[in-house]
Order: C-alpha cells, then structure tokens, then sequence
C-alpha cells in the first residue's frame, strides 16, 4: 500500500516536472527555435512627464582622425544634425593643457603676452557654432607625470585661471564674452594619473581657483571636484563613469546626490561630465558597433530618470577612444542612437512608459501631432519578444532600427501584437491615433 502511494506521487511529480519543463520552453522558445526573453511594455500617454535634454559630449567638432592629435576633421555639420547641447573641453589633444595656455611658469600672469589661446580659441569658436553650453576643464588632459599637478604652483594657477576666465568671458586679451560655462577646477583629482597632491592640496587649489574667478567674476559657475570614483573623496570635499551596465550609472549618480543632500548641495546641478561603455581592448572599433550604440541608448533612459542636470558622453568626435565617428568623418552606430534620442525628445513631451518581463530600456513622446514615438534599447545578448500595451486608440505606422545591418532604417519586426527587438539593438517606434 505505502509502495503504491509512493509510485502515485513520483509519477505525478514526474509529470509536473515535465509539463513545467514545457511551459518553460514554451515562455524561451520562439517559432524558430531561438531562446528569446518575453517582455511587455506599458506605455500611458495621459500621464506627461518632462524630457531632460542630455545631448552633451567632450570635445568639439574639430577632430583628429584617430590617435592624430591634429585636428585635421570637421563634425560641425553631423554635431548640429544631433543637435549637441553641450560641449566639454577635455583631452582636447593638448590645446586646454594650462601649460600649453600658460606656458612659460616664471611669466607675468597679468599680461596678455604670457598666454597662448590661439588652438584652444580655435576650439572655442567652432564649439559655438554648435553648443549652447560650454564645460572648460582648468587643468591637463591625461598625460605622464609631473603633468599631474600644476607647473606654476596653486597660487598662480589661481591667477592664470582667472585671466582664462577674462578671456572667454571679459574679452580680455582679445577675447570673448561668452555665457552659459561652466568651469571644473581640474580632473579626476582622487587618482593619481592627475593629482600627485593630498586631498586637502586639491581643496586648497579648488578654494584659491574659485575665489580668484569669482572674483574678476562673481557670475562665473565653478563646480567640482570631478571625481572618477572616489565618494570618500567628494565626501571629504563637500562625475564620470564608466562601466558595461547603464543602471550603474543611475547608482552612481544617486550616490553623489545623496553626499550633496548631506552637505547642503541638494539644489545645485549634478553634472556627469564622462560617460561611456568600459572597453579598454583593440579593436577600437568596437565604440562605433551595436553594442556600443545600445548601451548609450539604454543608458540615456536610465538617465533621465537619474539625479542628473547636465551629461556629457566621452567623446563625440573620431578620436578613437570612445568616439562615435570614424577617422574619415563617417558616423559609427551610435551616431544613430543620438539621431533616434533627438527624433525622440524635440518638440515632445515624455509620458510614462516601463517595460517588464526583460531588462529592456524604453523611452516615450508624445508629438503636437498626437504620435507617439517610442525608443527601445536591448543592451542584452539575447533577443526579446514584447507587446504593446498603450492606453488609447492607437496604430502601428513604422518601426526603425539601430542595429548590426540598419542604420536608423525601416524594419519588419512585428507580427500581429508581437514584435520582436534582436540583441545589441535600438529600436524607435512611431505610432499614430487611429
């Protein structure tokens, strides 16, 4: 009797065993046999967000051609199409080194004849053909030591900024009156390739610079420290990161914000002045593919919704290092995630949108028109099959991709209620009211 209970259960737990194993295959399993993720996205066009504007990159539309440091390549045109709001002037192939601008350490800081601005306003001038806002790093780019501290001493790098500072903003020196900058007080100060000092040296240069700009002038924006990783070191004080998951950057970001809650910084601007895909091998080549692209896109999502006022991407010129543009001028994948963002957000308003089922990114506007444009990011290795789910009366009318063999161009991906989104993939989903 015990025997024949017991053979009963084993064969009904043999039997859900099997029909789980079924169901499973059945959820991974597409028509063609490929193992895909399931997801659905939920998109209410009645509940309006707001969109921030993240289009900002380091270095303007003069570029070399990969590691050329002549910038012997003109972006102008494709950084306008993108409709680049900010620019970062950093490892700008040596033109914003303070001692390429300063560069004899004995000189007078007072006279106009100490300084070299001819490259750097070369920069400047093409940069605001494009950009409403404009980041000078005062400092190096990265380079061998003893470029890892300043060649004149704090004391007169504090003088030297400030005149930099009457040059772009006073037109001093046959300069510039500029607006809408923002001036960081060196780079990366918590590691050692740029700051050979002690944490409390930097805060005395950040102190002595910020006073001597603010006071030739008092509306100048001095931010800083801009920190690679170190948040004991901003603790201490008071962005940039790199990384292969884009809700790293949210984390991060939400890190520092809450170090500015506690000293009393909530309502000044964050700004994440790098950011990018960690890829430190040959080929190069690999920060112009889909992988790449569909990081961006997804990490742009996860951004709007991150403690962030202002983000720059390194880089977006051709260098080749984490460019999105060949060294013949010839746009890379991720040219076309920014094209798709800027379709997405411009003359728009966001409304809610979140995915399930699959760590896929999503986006959604809301045009005068009424259609809706939605951005999907697949960072993952694997394809997804997804549905749709809008409140309102709405149909499909395109669907454009980003991937391996698209550059932003018309796809098949939908069969009914179903579409499908392949691996490394950016997709932008145009919908209209029926």
């Amino acid at each position: 009797m015990w025997c024949s209970v017991l053979s009963k259960y084993l064969y009904l737990l043999l039997v859900a065993v099997l029909l789980t194993i079924l169901v499973v295959l059945a959820v991974f399993k597409n028509k063609r046999g490929e193992a895909v993720l399931k997801a659905s996205i939920n998109v209410d066009p009645s509940v309006k967000l707001k969109f921030k504007d993240l289009r900002g990159v380091n270095c303007g539309p003069l570029s070399p051609r990969g590691w050329n440091k002549n910038p012997s390549l003109n972006l102008t045109q494709r950084y306008l199409e993108l409709g680049i709001k900010v620019i970062r002037f950093h490892d700008l192939y040596g033109a914003d080194d303070l001692d390429t601008i300063f560069p004899d350490p004995r000189a007078d800081p007072d006279e106009p004849s100490s300084y070299n601005f001819k490259e750097l306003d070369k920069h400047v001038l093409a940069a605001m053909k494009v950009a409403d806002v404009l980041i000078f790093r005062i400092g190096y780019d990265w380079h061998d030591p003893p470029k890892n501290w300043p060649h004149t001493g704090i004391d007169v790098a504090a003088q030297v900024a400030a005149h930099i500072v009457m040059h772009y903003t006073q037109g001093w020196a046959n300069g510039y009156r500029l607006r809408n900058i923002l001036w960081e007080v060196w780079n990366e100060p918590d590691i050692d390739r740029f700051w050979n000092g002690t944490a409390e040296q930097y805060f005395q240069l950040y102190d002595k610079v910020a006073r001597a700009i603010k006071r030739v002038n008092p509306e100048a924006k001095v931010g800083g420290p801009t920190i690679a990783y170190n948040l004991e070191f901003l603790d201490k004080f008071l962005n940039y990161i790199y990384t292969h998951n884009p809700r790293d950057i949210a984390k991060r970001a939400e890190q520092v914000k809450e170090i500015m809650e506690k000293h009393g910084y909530a309502e000044l601007p964050s700004v994440l002045d790098e950011w990018n895909y960690w890829w430190n091998e040959e080929p190069w080549d690999t920060f112009r593919g889909p992988l790449v692209a569909a990081f961006q896109a997804s990490a742009l999502a996860v951004m709007e919704d991150a403690p962030l006022d202002v983000t720059t991407l390194y880089r977006g010129d051709a260098w080749n290092w984490g460019g999105i543009f060949y060294s013949d001028g010839k746009p890379g994948k991720p040219f076309y995630t920014w094209l798709a963002y800027k379709t997405l957000i411009e003359d728009a308003v966001r409304v809610k949108a979140y995915a399930e089922g699959a760590e896929i990114a999503v986006l959604v506007a809301k045009k005068p028109n009424e259609e809706l444009v939605i951005l999907i990011s697949n960072y993952l290795d694997q394809p997804v099959e997804y549905t749709l789910n809008v409140t309102g009366d709405y149909r499909l009318v395109k669907v454009l991709a980003v991937d391996a063999e698209h550059n932003l161009e018309p796809v098949n991906v939908c069969d009914e209620d179903i579409c499908r989104i392949g691996p490394q993939t950016v997709q932008l989903i145009i919908m209209s009211p029926k």
